[in-house]
């Protein structure tokens, strides 16, 4: 499983964003990764991103979920605990 966060540096809830889904991603023994939009456009349009922050959460390269716009982090944890159970 792996949480992707495609971030912009002209976000600026990405940062503190991007500090919170590592502390989750390492607390459930997940892999994260975060994709700057601006350097990697087609990433981006590949998986139809157009807005900053976007959360994507996959597994085997299927996406399980997303979450774009505004959403809590806490939101995200609660969904992938209960994928794991």
């Amino acid at each position: 499983m792996r949480l992707l966060l495609f971030s912009s540096h002209r976000c600026p809830v990405c940062r503190p964003l991007s500090e919170k889904l590592k502390k989750i991603a390492e607390e459930l023994r997940i892999k994260f990764k975060e994709l700057k939009i601006e350097e990697n456009p087609q990433e981006a349009a590949r998986r139809l991103i157009f807005s900053a922050p976007t959360v994507v959460l996959e597994e085997e390269g299927r996406e399980l979920k997303r979450w774009s716009g505004i959403f809590s982090t806490e939101s995200i944890k609660m969904f992938i605990s209960q994928l794991k159970v």
